[in-house]
């Protein structure tokens, strides 16, 4: 049976006002998502605190690239992790990068000794009484 041209007008009209309440609740739910990505994504005062507080600030040396930066880690973090977030960082590669490790140089009368990766930085005893605590990543084998 054919269609009067009024009828298909009213289809449209139909069909365009139900896509827009299709669009307005589309809207509205992406402002819901904005609003929550947003009040994740802005840090607050307690939570910046608390970066600080559970924050562990390393000096980390690398003797054969001579170059010498601070690093700020979570102590939680394994050390595995630690080594992964300083080596993304070079600006230079260093040659064979899977045979280096993170060396605790020798202090108050302990021997310098590599780190587990395995193990979270924590564990690890860091000498306050010099200022900041260096690290040192050197190769294990020679």
């Amino acid at each position: 049976m054919p269609r009067s041209p009024t009828s298909s007008e009213d289809e449209m009209a139909q069909s365009f006002s139900d896509y827009s309440d299709d669009c307005a609740s589309d809207s509205s739910r992406e402002e819901t998502i904005y609003e929550t990505i947003r009040a994740t994504a802005e840090p607050s005062f307690s939570r910046m605190d608390d970066i600080h507080t559970n924050s562990l600030v390393v000096r980390i040396l690398i003797p054969d690239l001579q170059h010498t930066k601070c690093m700020r880690f979570n102590p939680d973090a394994t050390v595995w992790v630690a080594k992964q977030r300083i080596l993304c960082t070079l600006n230079q590669s260093l040659k064979d990068v899977l045979n280096y490790g993170l060396f605790q140089p020798a202090s108050n009368g302990r021997d310098g000794k590599f780190l587990d990766e395995e193990r979270i930085l924590r564990e690890y005893p860091q000498p306050i009484s010099k200022g900041v605590p260096a690290l040192e990543v050197n190769r294990f084998l020679a």
